[in-house]
Formats: C-alpha cells, structure tokens, sequence
C-alpha cells in the first residue's frame, strides 16, 4: 500500500513538472517594414540584441534564441536603409558604445506565451521598470517586452535616450495553440512599431 501511495506521488511530481510553466516561443510573421528612405542618411550605427529571458527547460521553442534576435536585428537595419548598419554580436551588449557613432541597445525581456499566470516565470532582468499590468488566469497570455537603450556618441558629445517597452495580449482559448501564436506575434509587432517609433523621434529635428 506504501509501495503504491509512493508512486502516485512521484507520477504526480513529473506530472506536474512536465505541464506546470510551460512556456511557448514561435518566430512571428515578417512585418511590414515601411522604410525611413534617406533618415539617418551615412550616419554609422551599431546595433546589439541581447535576449535576457529566462525560459523553463520544458518550454516549447521552435524560434531559437539567435533567430529571434536575427530577425530584431534584421527588421532595425531594412528600415533604415540609408544609414550605415553594423549587427553586433550579442557580447557586445555589456560593452561601452564606440565614439562617433550611435549605438542602439536592445535587451529583450520577453517574448513567449503561456497559459494563465505562468507566463511571468520567463521574464527576464535587464534593467528598467516594466508595468506588465494584470495577467489574466484561464487565458493564453503572451507578452513581449524591450529594454532599449540608444547612445548618440557623433559629434564628440555623449548623449543617452532609454525606454522600456511591454506589450501584452491575452486571449481565451478558443483556437489552442493558433490563439498563442497570433496573439505572441501581435505583440511582438506592436513592440517593433513602438520600438521604431522611439528611435525615429530620438533623431528626428
């Protein structure tokens, strides 16, 4: 009976271990890019994405860390195709901006969805103060969040501009793992235009 009373318990921890804060990660969608054609023009810019998420072990990703930052990096320079682009390693995120250019910091502090409240445990620490605001239980949630850091170093001056960034959607689940996926994608392109617009007032006369 003790034999027996034992393996339900342990059936119940893996159980519970396998379906509890499991978190889901889909690359989204390509987005419209509307390009700033002649914006920054020559002006040299250095780019660095750093994915600061903590993502569970039993998480579901089927968009890699290195392409999730791939396409950040990559949506940043076409809409800017007038300015001179670098796409930085993600080591270089930590290190001070070069002189006589501008550099722009991008910590991702989300980009996943869960089910009900366990969408919290992927949060990344990254600086900043992010207003998340209420997360719904008995729905899927999906968030993506930016830290964003812009350095104007030209013209020998040494000027600083920060924002963070949080989008948040949650939605029954009505459509299973469909509903994840397009609301984690609506985020994740609400969060870019917010991010583009950021940048674009930062140097616009």
């Amino acid at each position: 009976m003790i034999r027996k009373y034992y393996l339900v318990i342990v059936l119940f921890l893996i159980s519970f271990e396998a379906f509890s804060q499991k978190l889901y990660v889909w690359c989204p969608k390509d987005q419209l890019i509307t390009s700033r054609v002649g914006f920054l023009e020559n002006q040299e810019i250095d780019i660095v994405i750093f994915d600061g998420r903590l993502l569970t072990k039993n998480s579901k990703v089927e968009c890699s860390p290195e392409e999730t930052v791939l396409r950040l990096q990559e949506f940043i320079k076409r809409t800017y195709p007038s300015a001179r682009v670098n796409l930085l390693e993600s080591s270089s995120y930590f290190k001070d901006p070069v002189k006589n250019r501008i550099t722009i910091k991008v910590g991702i502090a989300a980009f996943h969805a869960a089910f009900g409240a366990d969408i919290k445990v992927g949060i990344g620490s990254i600086g900043g103060s992010f207003a998340w605001g209420i997360i719904p239980e008995g729905k899927w949630n999906a968030l993506t969040g930016y830290s964003v850091n812009i350095y104007d170093y030209r013209e020998n001056q040494e000027q600083k501009f920060t924002k963070e960034i949080a989008k948040v959607a949650s939605k029954s689940n009505t459509g299973g793992y469909i509903t994840a996926k397009n609301i984690l994608n609506r985020t994740f392109m609400e969060a870019n235009q917010e991010l583009l617009f950021f940048i674009d007032n930062t140097f616009m006369k």
